[in-house]
């Protein structure tokens, strides 16, 4: 399932209160409504923002809005204007009103490939709001591509005493939503509350549940906007031409009557707060000051949090300044500057994939404590540079928990330096190399066996092939018949997977203090002699064979293309770049690896491979829920570059087998 995106509409005149009202602040630092939503969006998982502005608006908007959300979220704009229109429609003379809800999102369309949810700009909806919404976009299964959400609000909780409000109207059965009728004019009249429709004023209880436009949409959402928008300009053209809107909740409804898609009400209780009108300003500044006071949100939203956290922490010298930083995707990362003239990296680790926090912490912690020992003995080095310098916090800990149970470390930032995504030269392959086996050397005499098991089976090659058994038998998607090529590479492949873990078994090879994740980019260079200096990411150290160190540097460095490139013939087993890497690396382990285990180190290259385009295919054929993807055969795609690496190299095993053989030290 790809990762859910939000949609913010903030292309609204504003014409109640008098000017843009989006970019009014109501906060004591400036702050904007918007900057709760997305603040409140951000800690319930959207990663992504899509905001829907007027084109002439831009350069105002970003200057008060989009920049300073972009330095903490991906950020994309689309524009709504009146003559985005059909072929053969135009805007009628004297219109000035934006086409409505509908269209705004339509304008966006081009954007949108996620799952998504909508909000106004102008309205604050609570941060459980958006945790359910975000949880139903995340879970909701890739065949429910017509079932949608919407998160109602008790009618009461979303008045305004300053005048009339627009709500779409519900009828709710067992938290299915039944219909929804737009009401454009609600307010307390005669005491009461009340509609107004065609000058007749009509009751409507205050426990009516009322959508505030916080919708959850499945990309189908955007093909029927488009069907439906020349039936409504047909319509509208003649009805209302000046003031016609093309509604979301109208869309949805529509479709719900139809008996073509549903939507799960998800209830809140919270009060909703917006900015009508001038006079309601002054009641939102009120109320974000006492969830402030509450403890729901700091001070100043964006920039406290990371205070709050760094100041945890023994750096030297007072903290200047705290901002996010690097483009990781598993762990949030801020760098932390202070008047001492040090640099520190603040990071927060991902439970979803490392599930147990406190493990990862203590392995790293104790193979630190290791390397150190270790490296102060040798001339030479700069143990600053060259080694993850671990910062503890006030209490003595390596890691801090703050008050969402979320897991903080930091590490002195290592300047100067680089790291390459892609391998650019053997020279530099081979540097890397050479790190990684000097890492191996430094902890060869390291008790493997008394670290955590970072994520429990990770390289356990069987144990994958397994899963893709059970995967493949089930056939969740009903993919399996158009990939029948892919299928049997693997089932001719079984005898292979357990060639090292047969080994590691019967004693023939060592268990080891294995990385797991060794990508050239996990190695800092030097920016100036492009010489390795430092290993750096060690979340995933545990126990396991050299060979799944070797295998899988030599699988994501010693290729011609891209893990996804769909041209199989721009993807080639570089023998080159194989043969740098396994001096470097072989080099730097020197005697105290066998020739058992170097020889391992080229089944460890091919079975990483394997292994690597096996998880590609099971995810495939399970209907791409582990890797996030960004267009159709996404993970087949990757699975087939893998698959033709391993073809490659089988092609040249003699060849391979000789050059590691050469470097073997008698």
């Amino acid at each position: 399932m790809s990762e859910p995106i939000l949609v913010i509409m903030a292309a609204g005149m504003g014409s109640r209160y008098g000017g843009l009202k989006q970019i009014d602040p109501v906060g004591s630092h400036g702050e904007l409504i918007i900057d709760y939503s997305i603040y409140d969006a951000l800690r319930a998982g959207f990663k992504k923002v899509v905001f829907i502005i007027k084109k002439a608006d831009e350069l105002a908007f970003k200057e008060s809005i989009g920049n300073r959300i972009a330095e903490v979220v991906d950020v994309e704009y689309a524009f709504q204007e009146l003559d985005k229109l059909p072929n053969g429609y135009k805007v009628p003379e004297d219109r000035v009103k934006p086409w409505g809800t509908a269209h705004a999102i339509l304008c966006a369309k081009e954007l949108i490939n996620e799952p998504f949810a909508v909000i106004n700009a102008d309205d604050y909806y609570g941060p459980s709001a958006f945790k359910a919404i975000y949880t139903f976009l995340k879970s909701n299964p890739a065949d429910e591509a017509y079932h949608y959400a919407m998160v109602g609000y008790t009618l009461s909780n979303t008045l305004t005493e300053n005048g009339h409000v627009a709500r779409g109207v519900c009828s709710v059965k067992d938290n299915m939503l039944c219909s929804i009728t737009e009401r454009t004019h609600i307010a307390k009249h005669e005491g009461i509350t009340q509609f107004l429709e065609e000058d007749t004023w009509t009751p409507i209880s205050d426990d009516s549940i009322v959508s505030m436009n916080l919708w959850g949409f499945m990309p189908s959402f955007l093909d029927e906007i488009e069907k439906g928008f020349t039936s409504f300009l047909d319509q509208a053209l003649i009805a209302n031409p000046l003031k016609g809107e093309y509604f979301l909740p109208s869309v949805v409804d529509g479709l719900i009557h139809e008996g073509k898609a549903k939507a799960t009400v998800l209830h809140s209780t919270d009060r909703w707060y917006g900015v009508t009108y001038k006079e309601d300003k002054p009641v939102v500044v009120e109320a974000i000051k006492n969830f402030q006071e509450q403890g729901l949100y700091p001070e100043n939203i964006w920039t406290l949090p990371y205070l709050t956290l760094a100041n945890h922490f023994k750096f030297e010298g007072d903290i200047l300044t705290v901002n996010p930083t690097g483009n990781g995707h598993i762990n949030d990362t801020l760098l932390v500057t202070t008047d001492a003239g040090k640099k520190y990296i603040l990071q927060r680790l991902n439970q979803s994939i490392f599930k147990e926090p406190k493990n990862i912490m203590e392995n790293i912690e104790n193979v630190l404590s290791h390397l150190k020992a270790k490296l102060e003995g040798m001339p030479n080095v700069d143990l600053e540079r060259e080694l993850l310098t671990l910062v503890y916090t006030d209490s003595g800990d390596c890691y801090y928990i703050d008050k969402t149970g979320d897991f903080w470390r930091s590490y002195l930032y290592i300047d100067h330096t680089i790291s390459y995504d892609i391998v650019p030269n053997t020279e530099v392959y081979r540097s890397c190399a050479k790190k990684f086996g000097e890492f191996q050397k430094l902890l060869s005499d390291f008790d493997a066996s008394i670290l955590h098991e970072a994520i429990p089976n990770f390289h356990n090659t069987p144990v994958r092939f397994e899963t893709f058994l059970k995967t493949l038998e089930a056939d969740p998607v009903g993919r399996a018949a158009s990939v029948k090529e892919e299928i049997d590479f693997l089932l001719a492949r079984k005898e292979d997977m357990h060639a090292l873990t047969d080994k590691l078994e019967a004693g023939i090879l060592p268990l080891r203090v294995t990385h797991n994740d060794t990508k050239i980019n996990n190695v800092l260079v030097d920016a100036d002699s492009k010489e390795a200096l430092c290993v750096i990411d060690l979340d995933t150290i545990m126990p396991g064979l050299a060979a799944y160190d070797f295998g899988d540097c030599i699988r994501s460095g010693a290729t011609s293309g891209a893990e996804d490139e769909p041209d199989l013939t721009k993807v080639n087993f570089v023998t080159e770049l194989f043969e740098s890497f396994a001096e470097g690396f072989i080099g730097a382990v020197g005697q105290n690896f066998d020739e058992e285990e170097i020889m391992s180190l080229l089944m460890g290259a091919k079975l990483m491979t394997l292994e690597c385009g096996m998880r590609f295919l099971t995810d495939h054929l399970d209907g791409d829920n582990y890797f996030k993807i960004h267009r159709e055969n996404h993970n087949l795609d990757r699975a087939r570059t893998q698959f033709k690496l391993v073809q490659d190299m089988e092609n040249q095993w003699d060849e391979l087998t000789a050059i590691i053989k050469k470097f073997i030290v008698k």
